[in-house]
């Protein structure tokens, strides 16, 4: 019986000893951690924010684009004189600053919105953004806003009176004597060329000849009839479109297009 006793107690000691070797090599393992599986996920609270942190972590993603200069397809004999570029234009903080050739100051606020483009030539300047067309003139009072479709890829050109927007569906004009954006809709036709002399624009497409005045807005045009135009010119009083075979003259002064055989 006392040998049985005397067992007992070396195996509690012998136990206990083991128990506390344990707790000292293994200081964490307290039995107060939580199980496998089941970590604590409680983030460490942030400082608090700058406004400008928030307003970078707060901003809507950049959209993709794809805005490129518009080069002609058609050969463009014009006679261009020297185009000087009027007024200025630089970017501040979220906004644009227009400088006219008059000294006048024009703001645009550009908070909310990404800026895919920005040009100046002649006499106007464009900017084309995620939501906007914006333009002006050194006869404008403000920014001149147009909308566009929301497409991913644009062709911009410029003339010294107009500049053009391209995609692949409409046609964005801004006349800077009107100070207003037209849009030109595209009827399963893909532009060819663009082209600004004074207060006339003429645009060709794979359908249509197209010419506009610009002071009246008024829109002229004349169907190609399954031809393609590969030369034009324009000039003080007429432009001339060049096919293989046909030569289709605009008049200024009649505002009609006039039909040349040049087999004859």
């Amino acid at each position: 019986m006392r040998n049985l006793l005397y067992v007992m107690i070396r195996f509690i000691l012998v136990g206990f000893m083991f128990t506390s070797w344990y707790v000292v090599a293994n200081p964490r393992n307290d039995g107060n951690e939580p199980r496998q599986g089941h970590q604590d996920t409680r983030l460490t609270p942030l400082r608090q924010l700058t406004p400008e942190a928030n307003r970078i972590l707060n901003a809507p993603p950049p959209v993709q684009s794809h805005v490129t200069t518009f080069e002609s397809r058609v050969t463009d004999r014009t006679a261009y004189p020297y185009i000087q570029t009027t007024l200025n234009f630089v970017e501040g903080h979220l906004s644009y600053k227009a400088f006219l050739s008059d000294g006048q100051e024009i703001s645009y606020s550009t908070r909310g919105e990404h800026i895919w483009h920005s040009q100046c030539y002649g006499d106007l300047c464009i900017l084309v953004t995620n939501k906007n067309l914006l333009g002006v003139s050194n006869s404008s009072s403000e920014w001149e806003k147009g909308h566009h479709f929301g497409e991913e890829r644009y062709r911009v050109a410029m003339g010294h009176k107009a500049a053009l927007v391209m995609s692949e569906r409409k046609l964005y004009l801004f006349n800077s004597y009107t100070n207003h954006w037209e849009t030109i809709s595209l009827e399963q036709e893909i532009i060819r060329s663009f082209a600004n002399l004074y207060d006339k624009v003429a645009i060709t497409t794979t359908r249509r000849m197209i010419v506009i005045d610009l002071p009246s807005e008024t829109q002229f045009e004349e169907n190609l009839l399954l031809r393609g135009v590969y030369q034009f010119e324009m000039r003080d009083a007429f432009i001339n479109f060049y096919s293989s075979d046909k030569l289709w003259m605009f008049r200024h002064q009649t505002q009609n297009f006039e039909e040349v055989d040049l087999m004859d």
